[in-house]
């Protein structure tokens, strides 16, 4: 018998990229979605810090995971 042909895996280091992205991105909508629900100075001065924040830096990882997946595929 043969073995069966298995696809390629992806490579771990841009999934976990993309699995923080998610995680921060989250985060952001979290505390969106409490500023929007209890629309308070404390909770637009946090959505401003931490929500904007950790959108930005989820943006910024995902665009490391696209490059470096383009990059090892040489499309790049």
């Amino acid at each position: 018998m043969t073995d069966p042909v298995l696809p390629p895996r992806p490579p771990a280091a841009p999934l976990r990229l993309i699995n923080a992205a998610c995680v921060l991105a989250l985060i952001g909508m979290g505390f969106s979605l409490a500023h929007l629900l209890w629309p308070t100075a404390l909770l637009f001065a946090l959505f401003m810090l931490v929500g904007q924040g950790s959108f930005a830096l989820a943006t910024l990882l995902y665009a490391v995971a696209i490059f470096s997946d383009l990059k090892r595929q040489k499309v790049l």
